[in-house]
């Protein structure tokens, strides 16, 4: 329960979504590897940082905080497929496995063309008054991150007479 108002009165109806007109959430980051293009039928690895934090205003004329949760990625390919997603994802890399392996939010493009990709992330969010106890809200609020736009083509593999560690600038070496 929030701390009296002016005058003895008190907050008695629960804080909601449309309270927060004055808060929004950090927009998150999208991602893809290999950046901006997909191979037709491999994995492509998307992926988002965001920042999950406290801001500080004011909340029904009281100075308040409001405490800001990623709760589920939701991306929509651009190809009429989409996935959402109780984790954020992480580069090939962090993740541990090697290019063009399935991870937790890959996707596969079986067409060549342009693809927009979008993502939005769901947040939960808690208030605070005073230093009292965080207070969960229902609801979610989705906020965009960036679209990505890249080409999805076909891949021609290359046979070469020497594998990477005797040439690492050989093609498909790194």
């Amino acid at each position: 329960m929030p701390p009296p108002l002016r005058d003895g009165y008190s907050i008695t109806e629960p804080i909601t979504l449309a309270d927060l007109v004055n808060f929004t959430p950090v927009a998150g980051i999208d991602h893809m590897e290999p950046d901006g293009w997909m191979v037709v039928g491999l994995d492509t690895n998307f992926y988002a940082t965001v920042e999950s934090g406290v801001q500080t205003g004011l909340l029904l004329d009281l100075p308040a905080s409001v405490r800001f949760t990623a709760e589920q990625y939701r991306w929509s390919y651009g190809d009429g497929r989409g996935a959402t997603r109780s984790t954020r994802g992480s580069s090939w890399v962090a993740s541990g496995v090697g290019e063009f392996d399935h991870t937790a939010t890959s996707h596969v493009y079986r067409t060549a063309g342009s693809y927009s990709i979008d993502l939005t992330i769901e947040y939960s969010a808690e208030y605070q008054y005073a230093g009292g106890p965080w207070v969960s809200i229902s609801g979610t609020i989705p906020v965009a991150a960036n679209r990505l736009v890249a080409v999805a083509g076909a891949a021609n593999t290359v046979l070469v007479g020497h594998d990477c560690a005797q040439h690492p600038s050989g093609p498909g070496c790194r």
